[in-house]
């Protein structure tokens, strides 16, 4: 069974993924802004992280990307003052879902990022 990171800062968040997805992968889910260290330590197929792009989510999206070859998705609500950010961080990820998303749609892209 392939290895799912997921973190959001909202508890509920990672619970209600976690119930939607644990039957098809294993999700470890965390509050815990400091992913880079759950990383370190063990094996993921892929990050999916809820959060707002920032200079350095695009930072640590890359070094998913360049060091530790991980697909990631980023999950937010799209407002126009990030509008450059997300243009410049598409270029580290495997993929965006705006808010509100469709689980249905999320779920196929996991399974074509990791089971392909």
């Amino acid at each position: 069974m392939k290895n799912i990171l997921f973190y959001s800062p909202d508890f509920s968040m990672c619970y209600s993924l976690l119930m939607y997805l644990q039957d098809r992968f294993h999700v470890t889910t965390t509050t815990d802004i400091e992913v880079m260290k759950i990383i370190a330590k063990s094996g993921f197929d892929l990050v999916l992280m809820d959060i707002e792009p920032s200079k350095n989510i695009e930072t640590f999206c890359r070094e998913l990307n360049e060091i530790y070859k991980i697909p990631v998705i980023l999950t937010y609500v799209y407002k126009k003052q990030i509008n450059n950010f997300d243009s410049s961080i598409r270029k580290y990820v495997s993929s965006v879902f705006y808010k509100p998303y469709d689980l249905n749609e999320v779920s196929q892209e996991l399974s074509s990022l990791i089971l392909a």
